[in-house]
């Protein structure tokens, strides 16, 4: 974590301390020990991070908290890729596409019998269509197994209240367990097969080039089906490419937009708006020295919610009177929403990231279950 990044958090701690115990709203879980201000510095027992989070991960230790929220976006936008991404239509559409690259290839392997590449490029068909064939068992086992986790936790949900909770806890984590470990399984056979595919296709490359006018005059549809695989993979890897330079963009400059995505297309999911009427709310006021105003330096006053609960006054310095999601600085009046880890965001940005993940996007503190996290 960068020097900015603590510096942040510890005097969004003291500004905490000094508004005294009150801070915390009422009726949400109290936060136990420490580090929640530290802006995410607890280490994340979930899955490996995509490669997209490692990297807003990276820069996160040079630019502090606002990084720190894009690389919990990039984890929440990655995950929920991969739950869309293995949806059955998608998956239905998967395995369609890759059994018509293996029924194609079978069927020119066929009818080209009488023709003589002066390449191996038939050997290089047969394992691109192998290559197909393993991507559609590993997509397959894949979602039988987000399948069966799905069942397993509506199942644990509807029997919660009939089983004995430690039973039930202990039960969670054991089908937990066993089922993350077939999922790395997966995920690295999956990562082998790609890499394995990456390397076929220079291979593929390589004999179609060296084959040139010969090959295409002796065996033509070969030649032709070889090229049109490989053209292809290379229109999927161009277009994954520029898709994830968008998606980093994206996330970069326009974060408020990247959740108004995402709660549009995956709905609520997180805190409801009992949930959201609980926090406390505050007004940001720009502090004034006399007739001299203090730069980025101001107070929020507290806005009775919903609840009746009123919080008691926070002093911001310049350096905390920004927004972590839109990288705005606080205008004067501007709606804020304090989260019982002590951090502050606006508003409207807040509001609906927890509609959609009810943690705090810079530490992942849940506010529904206290110290829990998602």
């Amino acid at each position: 974590m960068s020097a900015s990044s603590s510096s942040a958090a510890n005097s969004s701690s003291a500004a905490a301390a000094a508004a005294g115990s009150d801070q915390q709203a009422p009726l949400l879980a109290s936060r136990q020990g420490s580090g929640a201000d530290d802006g995410g510095s607890g280490s994340d027992s979930g899955p490996r991070p995509p490669s997209l989070a490692v990297l807003l991960g990276r820069a996160a230790g040079r630019r502090g908290p606002s990084m720190l929220v894009r690389e919990t976006a990039a984890r929440e936008l990655e995950q929920r890729r991969a739950d869309w991404g293995y949806s059955r239509p998608v998956v239905a559409l998967d395995i369609m596409w890759n059994a018509a690259f293996v029924l194609v290839s079978v069927v020119m392997l066929v009818v080209t019998a009488d023709e003589h590449p002066n390449t191996p490029i038939r050997l290089w068909i047969c394992g691109y269509a192998a290559q197909c064939l393993v991507h559609v068992v590993l997509v397959w086992i894949e979602y039988r197994r987000r399948s069966a986790r799905r069942v397993r936790d509506e199942e644990r949900q509807q029997n919660y209240n009939y089983v004995n909770d430690s039973e039930d806890e202990e039960a969670g984590v054991d089908a937990a367990l066993g089922s993350t470990a077939q999922s790395n399984v997966t995920k690295r056979c999956e990562s082998i097969n790609t890499m394995a595919s990456f390397l076929w296709w220079i291979v593929g490359f390589y004999w179609v080039v060296s084959g040139g006018d010969i090959l295409l005059a002796k065996a033509p549809r070969l030649y032709w089906l070889a090229v049109v695989f490989l053209a292809f993979d290379v229109f999927f890897a161009i277009f994954c490419v520029v898709l994830a330079c968008l998606i980093g963009i994206a996330l970069c400059c326009c974060l408020p937009c990247i959740i108004a995505i995402l709660y549009a297309v995956a709905g609520q999911e997180g805190a409801s708006e009992a949930d959201l009427s609980i926090l406390p709310k505050y007004k940001f006021h720009i502090l004034s020295n006399g007739e001299k105003t203090v730069v980025g330096a101001g107070k929020m006053v507290p806005v009775e919610t919903t609840s009746g609960y009123l919080a008691n006054d926070r002093l911001l310095l310049p350096e905390d009177a920004e927004c972590c999601i839109c990288l705005t600085s606080y205008e004067d009046g501007a709606e804020l929403h304090a989260l019982p880890c002590n951090h502050h965001f606006h508003s409207t940005c807040i509001v609906k990231w927890l509609k959609m993940n009810a943690t705090c996007p810079l530490c992942k503190y849940n506010i529904l279950k206290g110290n829990e996290q998602i």
